[in-house]
């Protein structure tokens, strides 16, 4: 079976791929553990179960049930989990798992003798030997504790320190609920009291991903998501234990399709209150797949504002017939670097661009927006150039004649909330005089 995400090892340390494998880890990892959570026969709820099983060291992956207190406060997980552990767990009970069209499920009656290698390999396992051989990373959180809750389920997210990329990563998971399809279609704007810290009350963004990361959840403590995250982030950043100091790490957020947008929102907010919340970082990176749009012109205002005082940066990956990347349709922007792939020739980058939905409507649609087609797209040899340059590198080709300060001012940024108003009365004053 060919591997989707294979990346040859020209590609294989590029930020670009580090964060499309982590997206796609995301959905899948999550499978995995649901799998355990349903099927272990240890765990009470499954008692009466009668596909119940004894899962080999479960305890690898699914750390829940662990009397201990967790080693970071607010983490839904008791420890880190690695994904060396993740695929000692898979090879412990390859038996019981199968890959059924792309998607990992469960096989009570699996081969006993059956072992992870040559074309029985895991789409999984696959992902997880593309992030392992290169990289010393801690999966410190994977909070999926509200995800078959039915209309009350919650998002996804998974925080990750890598040691050896220095980097703290926030991994949002895409649609795969009902919660998370009607929280893409709840396309009504609001502008959150997060939003109006730094931006003012005139930034208004797409009401189901901000509810989604700003709004009530089951937490017994009362948190949202994003206080969770912060909180988290927070105890990281000030981890000073068993030899490993992460003070000095950059922070990454991606995520795929919904996860995307989730990215979008999350670093959006977190550099615009850098000060407030007392992260020791200077800038927030997002690295996004198929995300949609997140809020309208003075979002976009707002999110340049902070990209030009150098506290944010986002790296929009699309997909050429993806329709999800120029949705909603109605007065919605997109906002960072985009890098638009296609399966026929070079990636297209720019800054400020805008394509309608016209111009993506395709009749293979819906396949265009799988990470599976961005991969291919994305790694190739036409590409290689551009995959090669940082965050910052593409910042300063494609978007330095938009958000570079003048060489030589001396004067102190404009805050942010003004930017955008100063912005709305200079394109009113234009417009009257058009």
């Amino acid at each position: 079976m060919a591997d989707p995400f294979h990346t040859t090892p020209k590609f294989k340390m590029s930020e670009f791929n580090t964060m499309l494998q982590w997206s796609a880890l995301a959905y899948s990892y999550a499978t995995l553990r649901d799998i355990v959570r349903d099927h272990e026969i240890t765990i009470p709820e499954n008692k009466d179960n009668e596909d119940a099983v004894a899962f080999t060291q479960p305890d690898l992956i699914y750390t829940q049930h662990h009397g201990e207190e967790p080693e970071f406060k607010d983490t839904h997980m008791k420890y880190p989990v690695t994904a060396v552990a993740i695929l000692k767990f898979i090879k412990l009970n390859r038996r019981f798992l199968k890959d059924e069209e792309g998607t990992l499920t469960f096989d009570k009656d699996g081969d006993a003798h059956l072992e992870e290698g040559g074309d029985k390999v895991l789409n999984i396992s696959r992902r997880l030997m593309q992030v392992d051989d290169e990289f010393d990373a801690d999966i410190v959180d994977f909070d999926d504790e509200f995800v078959e809750e039915g209309m009350k389920s919650e998002l996804v997210y998974s925080i990750i320190a890598n040691r050896s990329e220095k980097r703290i990563t926030v991994v949002f998971r895409g649609s795969v609920s009902l919660k998370d399809w009607i929280t893409d279609a709840n396309m009504s704007k609001v502008n959150p009291e997060e939003v109006k810290a730094f931006a003012g009350e005139s930034v208004f963004m797409h009401e189901g991903f901000c509810e989604y990361l700003l709004g009530h959840t089951s937490c017994d403590k009362g948190m949202s998501k994003y206080e969770q995250i912060v909180s988290i982030l927070k105890q990281l950043y000030a981890y000073k234990k068993n030899g490993r100091d992460y003070s000095g790490y950059d922070l990454y957020i991606t995520g795929h399709s919904l996860g995307g947008a989730l990215s979008q929102v999350l670093a959006f907010i977190l550099a615009g209150n850098l000060e407030t919340l007392g992260l020791p970082i200077k800038k927030v990176h997002a690295i996004t797949y198929a995300s949609p749009m997140c809020g309208e012109i003075n979002y976009k205002k707002a999110f340049a504002a902070l990209e030009k005082e150098g506290k944010l940066r986002h790296i929009r990956v699309s997909n050429k017939g993806d329709v999800v990347c120029v949705g909603p349709f109605f007065n919605y922007i997109q906002t960072g670097v985009n890098l638009h792939v296609n399966g026929y020739g070079a990636l297209q980058a720019g800054y400020n661009t805008e394509r309608s939905f016209f111009s993506q409507l395709n009749l293979g649609a819906g396949g265009k927006h799988s990470l599976k087609s961005y991969h291919p797209h994305l790694f190739k040899d036409e590409n290689e150039e551009i995959i090669g340059m940082s965050v910052e590198e593409l910042y300063t080709k494609y978007a330095g004649d938009f958000i570079c300060k003048e060489e030589g001012s001396s004067s102190k940024a404009m805050p942010v909330a003004t930017l955008v108003a100063v912005a709305g009365i200079s394109a009113a004053v234009l417009s009257r005089k058009s």
